[in-house]
């Protein structure tokens, strides 16, 4: 590879996540040069062009494949424009890196997956939970020797009343706003509790929905999961506790003698099996390492890279380049849908779903 090269890339669309999460980290990365944006209203292209450096605008893609030297090619916009232009893309010999979800439903991610697959071409999806800085820790904590086998996990997460994402225009299977919530929302953390745990066996969930209206839906999901390597887990979910898009988030995972906790991606607490201070036993037995971001870390970590913003572009950009491999492919985004609908499927059976 040439010394110093910089990943060329396309980005397809302009709208208010990826202008105000993606494209602001990207002056932020050195292997990223940013050639072109393309949207379909011209006022967004040249906006986004302008601000954030990139050479030449668009409103028509194929006019940007054709006149464009690319490495790969960033798509964020509704799920089913992931899977169309990201075919497209792939069509023209470019990996991709799409927001999440990759598609509407399982069955078209993983098709997504196994057309860039057959292409010898890779996809990465916007897991950015993957790429935060508390995640990173608890993961480097529960890969240690002295943490052991995660034997059980417990996450929460909640946000205010989802809408039904359809009448935004995402043209999901199941017109529900506690679904839409599943497959628009949930599926981080259903991708969260993969990165830490692996593969599912089988998930129970019970599903209840207080009100549901197009505007949107207060609801909870209480969720037992069996993973693969036997570790099991509690996942509640839900769009009751807040009264706005407010959002709380926790994951707690249990080794052998030993704990950690990660809150709102911004707090880590871990209780290790070996005290490092032992001469205080039992009182003061309970010796817990934490983690919380001071305020000159939040200062020094600009354009989402506490969160994972950040770190997802940079190994979309370092992949194209070679240095790196995904940290979460096209095949993470189709699992996790399929993990969000056997949750739906259990909640509407009661019966468990074998994965």
């Amino acid at each position: 590879m040439e010394e110093n090269r910089k990943a060329r890339i396309g980005f397809i669309g302009c709208g208010n996540f990826s202008t105000g999460n993606l494209y602001p980290t990207i002056p932020t990365i050195p292997e990223i040069d940013l050639v072109a944006v393309c949207d379909l209203k011209e006022e967004l292209a040249k906006r986004n062009a302008r601000n954030f450096g990139a050479k030449r605008w668009y409103t028509d893609l194929e006019k940007m494949l054709s006149e464009e030297q690319l490495d790969g090619v960033a798509i964020v916009g509704l799920p089913k424009m992931h899977y169309e232009i990201g075919k497209r893309c792939l069509d023209a010999g470019l990996p991709i890196y799409v927001e999440k979800p990759s598609a509407n439903t399982y069955k078209e991610a993983l098709e997504l997956a196994e057309y860039a697959k057959n292409r010898g071409l890779f996809g990465i999806v916007g897991f950015m939970k993957r790429h935060s800085t508390c995640y990173r820790m608890a993961k480097a904590i529960t890969e240690k020797e002295e943490f052991g086998k995660i034997n059980e996990i417990e996450v929460r997460f909640a946000n205010g009343r989802y809408p039904n994402l359809n009448k935004l225009g995402w043209g999901l299977p199941v017109e529900s706003p506690s679904y839409s919530f599943l497959i628009g929302q949930a599926v981080h953390i259903l991708d969260l509790v993969r990165f830490f745990c692996g593969e599912v066996k089988e998930i129970y969930a019970s599903l209840n929905d207080v009100e549901g209206t197009d505007e949107g839906g207060i609801f909870g999901y209480a969720i037992t999961v069996t993973f693969r390597n036997g570790t099991v887990g509690t996942i509640n979910l839900n769009a009751t506790q807040c009264p706005d898009f407010q959002m709380s988030e926790y994951f707690f995972s249990a080794g052998n003698e030993c704990w950690l906790e990660v809150r709102d991606m911004m707090e880590l607490n871990y209780h290790p099996r070996k005290k490092p201070m032992s001469e205080f036993n039992p009182e003061g037995r309970a010796q817990i390492f934490s983690w919380r971001p001071e305020f000159t870390e939040i200062g020094a970590s600009t354009a989402g890279g506490l969160i994972g913003y950040k770190g997802e572009m940079q190994n979309f950009a370092k992949s194209l380049l070679g240095l790196e491999k995904p940290v979460a492919d096209l095949f993470d985004g189709a699992k996790a849908l399929q993990i969000a609908e056997a949750i739906w499927e259990s909640a509407q059976s009661k019966k468990v779903i074998k994965l």
